[in-house]
C-alpha cells in the first residue's frame, strides 16, 4: 500500500479504496499511550469512502497493551497517575467505539503478539487474521491492572464467561491456533502469507454489502450495552491503578524486563 502522510505513531496508508492504520511504535511493541491512541481516533475520523479498514503493528508485535513504563512514569503523584490513566482507557474506549461505528468492514492484521487491552482492536474489528507466530496474553493478573480493552465488556460474547475467567485468572498465553479454536480470531496465516491472506478477505468482503455488517455490528452493541460495559471497565482500572500493589508489580515487571533486555545484549 502506499503511505500518506499522517500521525507518526499512526501510519496512514491507502490503496484504491482499502485505508491501512499501521501502529508505528515498533520500538515499545506499538503499546498504548494516549498520543497513539488520539492519533488512530483522528485516522478513524478519516474513513469516507473507504471499502475497507486494515488495522496492524509494525515490526513484530501487533500490540502489548498499554506502555507500562508510560503508566509508571506518570505515578509520582496520585494526580498525575489518574490524569494520564483517565487519558489513556478513555482513549482506549473511544477508539473502539469509533471502530464499532464506522460504516465499512474492519480487520485487525495480527502481525505479532497482542498483550493486554491492545486485544480490543482486534475484538472491536469485524473480523482478524493472526500470523502463526502470534499470540494473546492478558497479564493483568501479573500486573496487576483491571482487564480493559473489551475483555469482560466483549470477549465472553465469543469464549464465553468461566472461559474468559480462566483466562484472565491463570494469565495463560494463547497461541494463534488456539485463537482459532476458540473464536478470538477468524483466519490464521502462515509465514509469508500474511498479505495474501488479508488480501483475499479483503475480496470476499468487496463482494458484500458493506450496510449489512455496520448495521449487524449496531444491533449487537446495542443488544449488549456495549458503551456502559467498556465504561465499566474504565472505572474499575482507576480503583485499581491507585493502590500500592499495582505500583510495586510494575517496578517488578519493568525491572525484569530491564534484566533481560541487559541480558540479551551480552549474549
Amino acid at each position: 500500500m502506499t503511505a500518506a502522510a499522517g500521525p507518526s505513531e499512526v501510519l496512514i496508508g491507502r490503496e484504491d479504496d482499502v485505508l491501512s492504520l499501521t501502529l508505528n511504535r515498533p520500538g515499545r511493541g506499538n503499546s498504548l499511550t494516549p498520543d497513539l491512541l488520539d492519533a488512530l481516533g483522528a485516522a478513524l475520523n478519516g474513513v469516507e469512502n473507504a471499502r475497507a479498514v486494515v488495522i496492524t503493528g509494525a515490526g513484530a508485535s501487533f500490540s502489548s497493551g498499554g506502555d507500562v513504563a508510560a503508566i509508571r512514569l506518570n505515578s509520582d503523584s496520585p494526580e498525575r497517575l489518574q490524569s494520564y490513566c483517565e487519558a489513556l482507557l478513555s482513549g482506549l474506549n473511544r477508539v473502539l467505539l469509533q471502530i464499532r461505528a464506522l460504516p465499512c468492514p474492519v480487520i485487525a492484521a495480527v502481525n505479532g503478539p497482542v498483550t493486554g487491552g491492545s486485544l480490543g482492536l482486534m475484538l472491536a474489528a469485524d473480523l482478524s487474521v493472526m500470523a502463526r507466530t502470534a499470540f494473546i496474553q492478558p497479564y493483568y493478573a501479573k500486573m496487576g491492572f483491571a482487564p480493559d480493552g473489551g475483555w469482560t465488556a466483549m470477549l465472553p460474547d465469543r469464549i464465553g464467561r468461566a472461559r474468559t475467567a480462566s483466562w484472565l485468572a491463570l494469565d495463560t498465553r494463547v497461541s494463534a491456533e488456539q485463537a482459532l479454536e476458540m473464536g478470538v480470531t477468524d483466519r490464521l496465516a502462515d509465514a509469508g502469507a500474511f498479505e495474501a491472506t488479508i488480501s483475499d478477505m479483503l475480496a470476499t468482503l468487496e463482494q458484500h454489502d458493506a450496510s449489512v455488517i455496520a448495521t449487524s455490528r449496531r444491533l449487537l452493541d446495542r443488544q449488549t450495552g456495549l458503551a456502559d460495559r467498556l465504561d465499566a471497565e474504565r472505572r474499575a482500572f482507576m480503583t485499581q491503578i491507585a493502590r500500592p500493589e499495582t505500583r510495586e508489580r510494575m517496578d517488578r515487571f519493568l525491572g525484569a524486563s530491564r534484566a533481560a533486555q541487559t541480558a540479551g545484549g551480552r549474549r
